[in-house]
């Protein structure tokens, strides 16, 4: 027997060891997981924590291994709080929602003018054009709010601009919930009236979100600027405007239906551009076949604490999509988090991923449960 195999007889001995105490570990954890149900006591106890991974580091000799001491106990603990929430199953929280089926039928709301892209997004994903028209978001938020509408549809993120912000802070100020998304693929054209050339064009108007797309083609021109509510809004100004040298950025469906002509086509600077829009409602979705789930949550602000809520969904093998933060309102280097998740939404192991990090969070919400779009 050579050195390396005489290590590795003593290190097999040394694993079988740890692994009987970490057996007989286990066996007493669960009998604070059954004092904890008894007595009503939440799983997480920071103060117990600290206790222990404070031992930790004065128990062992060689302080060469404090940190990685320190380490392992984190890893043991939160092993042993997984045990925990199992045996103790205080609830269910996605069954602690009010549910409702989609009604393909219900009134529904659209962001922008007759002809936006909000408004196509709705046509696909409802089958209809039957929908009210909104010029602000918060419009949209509003009428929900007062029953005015079922349903609304608004952009929440573009593929080369990202997130639009003011969308996620309204669904948590409002309390609304996502019940659908729908993607669309977006071509950006420079529409004019009747016999435009581009040597007469001095303004061109859009959605800041459409501009920003479209930045390196405006950087060439020598034209002003002008933010407007959105694409077809702009477009259906420019129509009433009869003047030549104002433009709108909008798409080709705004060129038929307001009289346009187009100057430019695809002009956004990311050839594959799309933006994902969603469905809200008063209700989460009652639906089999959601595998879509949007979750916002804040937490305190210690070292480590976003790595810890979110490897829980990895350990699980739930798929984060997308994690935005916003700001917490008059609390400097506090956020909240907005993070998508893909996994049957109706699964034991998503139920045990959201339980954990409700318990860690200072504020959790979960704000949508429906069906991944797909892009078209």
């Amino acid at each position: 027997m050579d050195e390396l195999d005489r290590l590795r007889g003593q290190i097999d001995t040394v694993d079988k060891e740890i692994i009987s105490l970490f057996e007989k570990r286990m066996g007493l954890v669960q009998g604070v997981a059954e004092y904890k149900k008894a007595h009503n006591t939440a799983v997480l106890q920071t103060s117990r924590e600290d206790e222990v991974l404070k031992k930790a580091v004065e128990n062992v000799q060689n302080k060469e291994y404090a940190e990685s001491a320190r380490q392992l106990m984190v890893e043991i603990m939160g092993l042993s709080k997984d045990l925990q929430r199992k045996k103790i199953s205080k609830f269910n929280l996605l069954g602690s929602y009010k549910r409702k089926p989609l009604d393909l039928k219900g009134k529904k709301g659209y962001y922008g003018d007759k002809g936006s892209n909000s408004q196509q997004a709705m046509i696909d994903f409802f089958g209809d054009d039957d929908g009210d028209s909104f010029a602000t978001f918060e419009d949209i938020f509003v009428a929900l709010k007062d029953d005015k509408i079922q349903y609304g549809v608004l952009p929440i993120e573009n593929s080369s601009t990202g997130a639009i912000t003011e969308v996620y802070d309204l669904l948590r100020k409002y309390d609304f919930f996502i019940v659908g998304e729908q993607w669309q693929g977006i071509n950006h054209c420079l529409l004019g009236v009747a016999g435009t050339k581009l040597e007469d064009v001095k303004e061109v108007y859009s959605h800041p979100q459409a501009i920003t797309q479209c930045d390196n083609y405006l950087s060439g021109g020598k034209w002003t600027i002008i933010p407007y509510k959105s694409t077809a809004s702009s477009a259906k100004f420019v129509a009433e405007q009869k003047d030549k040298s104002k433009t709108a950025i909008a798409s080709k469906r705004n060129a038929q239906l307001y009289g346009l002509d187009v100057i430019a086509e695809n002009i956004q600077s990311q050839s594959c551009n799309y933006t994902r829009f969603i469905v809200i409602g008063k209700n989460l979705l009652e639906s089999d076949k959601s595998d879509k789930t949007s979750i916002v949550f804040a937490l305190n602000s210690t070292p480590g604490a976003l790595f810890n809520a979110l490897k829980y969904f990895a350990k699980n093998g739930i798929n984060l999509l997308n994690i935005e933060s916003r700001p917490v309102e008059n609390s400097p280097e506090r956020y909240y988090f907005y993070v998508d998740l893909e996994y049957p939404c109706n699964s034991e192991k998503l139920n045990e991923a959201l339980e954990y990090v409700a318990e860690v969070s200072s504020f959790f919400e979960i704000i949508g449960e429906y069906a991944k779009g797909q892009r078209v």
